[in-house]
């Protein structure tokens, strides 16, 4: 399976990039690498057939989105956090750009 190959790959560049003898850093790269095989468990349950689903209920009948679909934000967003975390984010564009500028806080004003 791909995924395993992928997750492998993510857990071994991740170790790379910590102090391995930090147990702390050591759980949050397990951490990381079990939200984001949930994370490709819940892309594998969303296709474009079921994005939205029908739902019936005796007479009546409405549409709502694939719960599947706010969990993966939810997972997405805990991964990204991770990330930021542990030092492996890049800051938004324009945010070195701005350090590197000289501005200081007096000029605000």
């Amino acid at each position: 399976m791909k995924d395993k190959k992928l997750m492998k790959d993510i857990k071994v560049y991740l170790m790379n990039q910590i102090d391995k003898d930090n147990p702390v850093q050591v759980e949050k790269v397990e951490r990381y690498c079990t939200l984001a095989g949930v994370y490709y468990s819940l892309t594998q349950a969303v296709t474009p057939e079921n994005v939205l689903t029908v739902i019936k209920n005796g007479s009546q009948q409405y549409t709502k989105a694939n719960p599947a679909i706010s969990e993966m934000a939810k997972v997405n967003t805990q991964l990204i956090n991770l990330s930021k975390d542990m030092g492996l984010s890049a800051p938004p564009p324009g945010v070195k750009a701005l350090t590197d500028a000289g501005y200081k806080m007096g000029d605000l004003v």
